[in-house]
């Protein structure tokens, strides 16, 4: 009981050696938002969007976004509220909301052309994530 007990009076001084971001790029599949422990909803960036298939061809960058966010991309396509980490698979049909000024836009553009649609270039320069 008392280990228990240290380790617990111990964690918030070792909580500043986690990294945040980790398993936000690649095949991690997590997602760096905010979210509250058994909240509904679990708002975070998508960096892109793209569907389990088009026109019954499987594409196979779904299952890198499947979490919505990927830390080496450069542009950013809205936020979504309903993710899940760890999970391989797509989440939940999100709501996907990106605030934008000046021409409405619905589409999205790509990430070699943002400037087409709605979505937007971001760089990791000024970025805080802490816990």
């Amino acid at each position: 009981m008392t280990l228990v007990g240290a380790a617990a009076a111990g964690s918030d001084s070792l909580s500043r050696w986690v990294n945040p971001m980790i398993g936000t790029n690649g095949m991690g599949h997590t997602f760096p938002g905010a979210c509250y422990p058994f909240g509904i909803v679990q708002l975070s960036p998508d960096t892109d969007t793209v569907p389990h298939n088009i026109d019954g061809r499987y594409q196979p960058e779904a299952y890198r976004y499947c979490a919505g966010y990927q830390y080496g991309d450069s542009t950013i396509v809205g936020f979504s509220h309903t993710h899940f980490s760890g999970t391989g698979h797509s989440d939940l049909g999100d709501v996907l909301l990106m605030p934008v000024t000046g021409e409405l836009k619905l589409r999205p553009g790509t990430a070699a052309d943002p400037d087409a649609g709605y979505r937007s270039r971001y760089s990791h320069e000024s970025e805080v994530a802490r816990h």
